[in-house]
């Protein structure tokens, strides 16, 4: 027999399991298609408001940035004050190397005069599968830290 605290610390500590593991698991991708983007205006892509699916993996780890239009973009990963410069006509790919951890993206449009039509960027976000090095790593952090309470 449990007292209230005690059934409250189990479910916590159960919470807490099924979070921790779910940072190992690779995620589905969640892609994302541009509506019309007026001439040097923006797109802002907060991913857990226009994907609710997308929560349980975030922050998510990778994008994959496809400009198909004729306008070079600008993308401002979580809102960051230095943007990257993606030229018209390329595709490419971010990691955890590039940018750690992705919530949002915020879009600019370079061109002062030309609209970027709808459906011309192609976004997909995902994070991968933690591999064993970086398991490791975490799990000898978290040792270390559990060690120097005590």
């Amino acid at each position: 027999m449990f007292s209230k605290k005690q059934n409250f610390t189990k479910n916590k500590e159960t919470q807490y399991k099924t979070a921790y593991r779910r940072t190992y698991e690779a995620s589905p991708f969640f892609r994302f298609l541009n509506a019309e983007i007026s001439a040097s205006g923006f797109w802002f892509i907060d991913i857990a408001e226009q994907n609710t699916k997308s929560q349980k993996w975030l922050p998510l780890t990778n994008v994959r940035i496809a400009n198909n239009s004729s306008q070079d973009i600008a993308i401002f990963p979580n809102q960051t004050k230095e943007g990257m410069i993606i030229p018209a006509g390329t595709i490419l790919t971010f990691d955890r190397k590039t940018v750690p951890a992705i919530n949002s993206l915020k879009i600019q449009n370079l061109n002062t005069t030309t609209v970027i039509s709808a459906e011309k960027l192609d976004i997909t976000f995902w994070k991968e599968a933690i591999e064993f090095d970086q398991a490791f790593s975490e799990m000898h952090k978290a040792f270390y830290n559990f060690l120097r309470k005590k």
